[in-house]
């Protein structure tokens, strides 16, 4: 029978740690390798320790894998994972999404500080058991491909390229997590499609770690959304005080009544203040003529 030895063997021993001094020296039968492997369910690699992502199809029971620090521009060896339910694969160079269709029980998916330039619409939508989904730190330009993630409670796409939210979260009725900190959101006009998302308790555009995007240097930011979005508990790590949408409420009513005043009159009371620009330059001419 053949023998397992090597990196493939070192593998083992990093998931699961019962592999002798002797079966490293000479190897571990490939029937009793398979059996091991088979009892792991829980798997972390840290700095470039797995040389070979295909052996990963070694572990078709794991319920949990964590790669950080590799050099994995491709999602390999995860087709056998039917099991896995958390999956965080940050910076591994990552380029593409492919590949992680197959892992249709997970929950959490954290792919954060990578190279990924697309939210890839064909493996989100295989993935509905989600319920939190990181993409920070990646070019990501545009949020797609969450219409079936009616599940997923947590969204961050901190410091990503993303720009406009739009009706892109429309389907997302169960978020209650959204971290746009450090993106390219510059404008108000994103925040009301917010509204929708009556369970979205915790909102940052702003964090102390990713940093702050565009739209919170501008004025009344804090007003605006705590006015907009009255579902929010916790706005860029604050707990939102009661008195805090009090004054934001009053703040907003008072800015909006100011603008009112100020508008022009209306199209209708154009002709009524003609009429009587009228009566008032008739009588004018009465009284020069000496018309009683």
């Amino acid at each position: 029978m053949s023998k397992v030895t090597g990196d493939r063997l070192n593998l083992l021993y990093w998931a699961f740690g019962e592999v002798t001094n002797s079966e490293q020296l000479h190897g571990v039968d490939e029937e009793e390798f398979v059996r091991r492997c088979a009892n792991v369910s829980k798997m972390e690699m840290f700095m470039n320790t797995l040389n070979q992502p295909a052996w990963l199809t070694d572990y078709p029971n794991l319920k949990e894998l964590q790669l950080h620090v590799q050099n994995i521009p491709q999602p390999i060896g995860l087709h056998r994972m039917s099991q896995l339910q958390r999956l965080c694969m940050t910076e591994v160079r990552l380029q593409t999404m492919r590949g992680i269709e197959s892992c249709t029980q997970l929950i959490h998916l954290d792919l954060s500080s990578n190279s990924l330039t697309k939210m890839d619409p064909t493996v989100l939508g295989e993935l509905t058991n989600l319920r939190t989904l990181w993409l920070n730190e990646n070019p990501i330009a545009v949020i797609q491909g969450t219409e079936s993630l009616t599940r997923l409670h947590s969204l961050w796409l901190a410091r990503t390229h993303v720009s406009y939210i739009g009706d892109k979260l429309d389907s997302n009725v169960a978020l209650t997590d959204l971290n746009l900190a450090a993106s390219a959101i510059c404008n108000f006009k994103d925040i009301p499609s917010l509204v929708h998302l009556r369970l979205l308790s915790s909102l940052s555009f702003a964090d102390g770690h990713f940093g702050d995007s565009p739209v919170c240097n501008l004025c009344n930011y804090q007003t605006y959304i705590l006015f907009h979005l009255q579902q929010l508990n916790v706005l860029d790590s604050l707990i939102i005080a009661e008195e805090s949408r009090q004054i934001a409420e009053a703040t907003y009513m008072k800015k909006k009544m100011c603008a009112s005043s100020l508008r022009p009159p209306c199209q209708t009371d154009i002709p009524v203040a003609s009429q009587i620009l009228c009566g008032i330059k008739s009588h004018l001419i009465e009284i020069a003529h000496g018309i009683p």
